[in-house]
């Protein structure tokens, strides 16, 4: 996505062996300086008419979204490598990340994993397992979203890989079984035997490493033990490209100013994309303020809480199910990391929607489809979403 070519040819090696010929010899310089400067034009452009599975990924075939708009990123299928083996270690022993870097993190029965942004900006997936859980994180760096799927899919556990298509900047990914491809902010298939189906989510907690080092000192976290050469210390898209509203690779299809391109926000999708009349809202993450903020809110008929924090850069949203949790009044709980919450049973819930202490311990909140990314993909995928507004 976006990552320099393989072209590696030396213009000037072949002009220093060139002059060693003479009258036709200066007409073959420039001919394969022209060659040179053409070659990575022209299979750029071949690449972008690809109509077939020959590049890995082609886009053929029934298709949930615009044809036209899916867009070959460069590298071809799994140019971006997927991490199958990931390697963790306590976070004491983890030197790598500087504070204001991000981290997506989850939590799965009692164990809790952190995978560095600088670590999923280079394979985007990581194919990972908890005891009986296969799930995958799928992260694209273009849209700054980051969320957790189960690889479980029909009964069949799956490998999610890197299609090497985007659509409206976004990543999608494909599954190993089926050769299905789904869009990552769509949360579902858009192509292939699994079309229309619903990606299972878990919840993740995307923060800052100095916010995710106070939640979860005794986590375990992704090294730099990948089995791949990469800069993981440094930025693979620039260091101001997740600041700069202005570094944006491909066009934006619904531009929308009403918050700047790069405002992290936290949306819902208030039901599955397939739903003709989904709601969309989003809650700008740096207007929950300091400390913990809890907002109570209706998107597509669905009760939800959504705490966050402006200070501690992060924000969750859970669904509240009828006469499961719907009844339950809640608040928002400060200084107690990772606890954030507290309800009128006296339960306490952390930041991944469990309960940690009170009579419900044990339980999890559900999951809501939702997530946290840039504006300008949030308003992209879905025109005319609603903006929270803050008091």
């Amino acid at each position: 996505m976006g990552h320099q070519n393989n072209y590696s040819t030396d213009t000037f090696t072949v002009q220093r062996t060139m002059k060693r010929k003479t009258g036709a010899g200066k007409r073959q310089i420039r001919q394969w300086q022209l060659m040179v400067f053409l070659l990575p034009i022209l299979l750029l452009l071949a690449s972008c008419g690809l109509d077939d599975n020959s590049s890995g990924g082609g886009i053929s075939g029934e298709w949930l979204i615009a044809r036209g708009e899916v867009r070959d990123g460069g590298p071809g299928k799994d140019g971006i490598p997927s991490i199958d083996r990931p390697d963790f270690a306590p976070l004491s022993e983890i030197t790598y990340v500087p504070d204001l870097r991000m981290v997506v993190g989850v939590k799965i029965g009692d164990e809790v994993r952190a995978y560095p942004h600088q670590i999923l900006d280079w394979h985007e997936i990581v194919n990972d397992r908890i005891g009986d859980t296969s799930f995958a994180l799928v992260y694209c760096p273009l849209t700054g979203t980051g969320m957790c799927w189960n690889r479980e899919v029909d009964g069949d556990v799956t490998e999610f890989g890197v299609s090497g298509l985007l659509y409206r900047n976004n990543l999608i990914a494909y599954d190993r079984k089926t050769d299905s491809n789904w869009s990552q902010m769509q949360l579902r298939s858009v192509n292939g035997p699994h079309i229309s189906r619903d990606a299972e989510m878990f919840t993740v907690v995307e923060t800052t490493w100095k916010t995710w080092k106070e939640l979860y000192p005794d986590s375990r976290v992704h090294t730099t033990n990948t089995g791949h050469s990469r800069n993981y210390g440094g930025f693979t898209y620039g260091a101001d490209f997740a600041t700069n509203h202005n570094s944006i690779l491909f066009p934006i299809s619904n531009p929308d100013s009403r918050l700047q391109n790069k405002t992290r926000v936290h949306g819902i999708i208030g039901g599955s994309v397939n739903e003709t009349d989904v709601e969309i809202k989003v809650y700008p993450v740096g207007g929950f303020g300091d400390g913990i903020t809890l907002v109570e809110d209706r998107v597509g008929g669905r009760d939800y809480i959504i705490a966050g924090s402006g200070s501690y850069n992060f924000a969750v949203a859970f669904e509240l199910v009828a006469g499961v949790t719907s009844a339950l009044e809640f608040e928002a709980v400060q200084d107690e990391l990772p606890v954030i919450l507290q309800d009128s049973e006296g339960n306490k819930w952390d930041v991944f929607g469990f309960a940690v202490d009170g009579p419900r311990t044990g339980e999890q909140l559900k999951t809501a489809r939702a997530y946290t990314g840039y504006w300008y993909a949030w308003a992209d995928f879905y025109p005319g979403l609603g903006i929270y507004a803050f008091e």
